[in-house]
């Protein structure tokens, strides 16, 4: 009997294993139910980190720019390309996972290059490597993570990955962006832990905490990057090897770092030249002011008496005090009210003068290096604040508010004017604090060729009723607007005063020894600009519209008003560039480079 044919199982090979894919790393949803509640939380749980993560890069990135290409400059444009990256970075799928630790290190390199690139260029192309290349791996991973939600099979290819897109940029990596922006001055003046440098290690652990893949691996992979921050890079803060490691760089410079903080406004640092012998106060790309060193040789064939200022402008918004009204306001009796304090040179004049001194500055590591470092007498009382929210207070309480007799506003960040502190409702509230016959000094350093800059003049003109003047730091090529109501000459440093401003006379009491003062206190007549309130329409002649008064008229309305500042971002730019250039021929590069 013949038997059938049996069937054996043979034993199956087993499958090789597969390297593992990103794929293989989301986490394994319900396919079933791709948006359940418990999908859906293990999908947020991985992408919102990521884009928080993201979010916070980016202020961090331009705040380590700013020491080299100035805020504004380094701002230009990091808008559009941050939504750029993170809906690239969605589509483009592609994680730099051990980039974060080498950032520091590739940007300190291409730093030396902000000379060569300028400040549009370098900074963009500086700002792709230390926060650009961070966004669109952490959009990828976001996007891959929510592949499990189904969205495509749900809404179609295009809106699938359209629409998750755009609603997460829009109403959660912009909203935290922001935050992070608002936040990060405050939490460097907390600790010095939160410093944008350090910040960058911190970020570089936490993405590698965060990735799906081998974590301990990739802070392998960071060692020689931490040590390279620790030994080498002059930027870290977080030891005082770095500072000495600074000033070794800079020593072939001749220039010293005596202290250095980030703080509220940026980058603050004294910096100190042997060669020059002068010590300035740096904020970012941008010097707040300096002195002259009184140094043995100076005092004894030169006949200094104190350190003297490197800017002349300073000594001339002392001025106030001399200008004629009626009643005489003695010394002893004055109040006097300093808005913006840089290195303190005008209210030490104000303090050795016995006129009561009230500073009001936004940072407070500008207050503590003037003290410290420029000899600002303790007499006085500073107020570390907002100026903008102060005054709008003092002005609400008015009756309960000291009124000042001499008033010297003289502000500037980020390579330009803070033009919330020029607007009508700002200077109405300075005004409102001025007595009757006080007096106010103002700087602003501006080219008259910008529309912004005449209007910032004719809101000044506007505001004190036309009792102005306005003196450039040098003489104007032409001294009458021009028939586009242009004022002559580049622009530059320029004061405007309420009062008539007819009688000034300086004697030797009032130089307090310094030989600049003796020089510059009282504005030259040469040196006295147009006041260019009149704005012509077009077609219009030197003359205006031809009409008596209607060019006064017009002019009202040519002001700047709160909440019109973005309006003129762009020439706030133009003016930002053009102050970077003029700090790079001020100091060495290497200088600003290497902070």
């Amino acid at each position: 009997m013949v038997k059938g044919r049996q069937s054996v199982r043979l034993p199956q090979r087993r499958k090789a294993d597969l390297p593992s894919s990103p794929e293989s790393e989301t986490p394994k949803l319900e396919t079933a139910k791709p948006l359940s509640s418990e999908n859906i939380q293990k999908v947020l749980l991985q992408v919102l980190p990521l884009l928080t993560l993201a979010a916070l890069v980016s202020p961090v990135s331009q705040a380590t720019l700013a020491p080299v290409y100035g805020s504004i400059s380094s701002n230009v444009n990091h808008a559009e390309a941050i939504t750029a990256t993170v809906l690239l970075g969605f589509i483009g799928r592609h994680l730099w996972r051990n980039w974060a630790f080498w950032m520091p290190a590739l940007q300190a390199y291409l730093f030396g290059y902000s000379g060569k690139w300028g400040p549009v260029l370098g900074a963009i192309i500086t700002g792709f490597v230390s926060c650009h290349s961070f966004t669109m791996p952490s959009a990828y991973a976001a996007a891959h993570a929510l592949e499990g939600l189904g969205l495509q099979e749900q809404l179609g290819d295009i809106a699938g990955v359209a629409l998750p897109a755009i609603i997460l940029d829009l109403a959660y990596f912009r909203p935290m962006e922001y935050a992070f922006s608002y936040l990060l001055p405050r939490l460097t003046t907390w600790s010095t832990i939160f410093s944008p440098p350090n910040l960058q290690y911190l970020i570089a652990t936490l993405y590698a905490l965060l990735s799906p893949s081998k974590p301990y691996w990739l802070a392998t992979l960071g060692i020689p990057a931490l040590l390279h921050g620790l030994l080498a890079n002059p930027h870290l803060d977080i030891s005082p090897r770095n500072l000495e490691v600074l000033n070794r760089d800079l020593a072939p410079h001749n220039w010293t770092v005596l202290a250095r903080q980030w703080s509220t406004t940026g980058y603050l640092s004294v910096i100190e030249g042997s060669a020059d012998q002068y010590r300035a106060l740096r904020c970012d790309h941008s010097l707040l002011g300096g002195e002259w060193l009184l140094t043995d040789q100076k005092r004894k064939e030169e006949g200094w008496q104190v350190p003297e200022s490197i800017y002349a402008i300073f000594h001339i918004l002392e001025a106030v005090r001399l200008v004629q009204v009626s009643p005489v306001i003695r010394d002893s009796d004055a109040h006097a009210l300093v808005v913006g304090l840089g290195i303190g040179t005008a209210p030490k004049a104000l303090i050795a003068h016995g006129i009561t001194t009230t500073i009001l500055e936004l940072d407070p590591v500008v207050h503590a290096f003037a003290t410290e470092y420029f000899a600002l007498p303790a007499e006085h009382t500073a107020i570390l604040s907002d100026a903008v929210a102060w005054v709008a207070s003092a002005q609400t309480n008015i009756n309960a508010t000291q009124k000042f007799d001499y008033i010297i506003h003289d502000v500037f960040t980020g390579g330009a004017e803070p033009l919330p502190l020029f607007t009508t409702s700002f200077l109405s509230g300075l005004r409102a604090l001025l007595t009757p016959n006080g007096v106010i000094a103002m700087n602003y350093a501006g080219d008259l060729r910008l529309e912004i800059t005449r209007r910032v003049l004719n809101t000044i003109y506007q505001t004190f009723d036309g009792q102005c003047r306005v003196f450039g730091d040098a003489a104007p090529a032409n001294t009458n607007p021009t028939a586009d109501g242009r004022g002559g000459g580049e622009g530059g440093e320029g004061e405007g005063e309420e009062g008539a401003f007819l009688n000034l006379a300086a004697g030797r009491g009032d130089w307090l020894g310094s030989r600049n003062r003796e020089q510059f206190l009282l504005p030259r007549e040469e040196f006295e600009i147009a006041f260019p309130y009149s704005f012509p329409r077009e077609g219009a002649g030197a003359g205006g519209s031809g009409r008596e008064g209607e060019g006064k008229e017009e002019g009202k309305e040519m002001v700047l008003r709160k909440g019109e500042e973005g309006l003129w971002r762009r020439q706030q730019e133009e003016s930002a560039i053009k102050h970077w250039q003029i700090m790079r021929r001020v100091l060495p590069g290497a200088v600003w480079e290497m902070w």
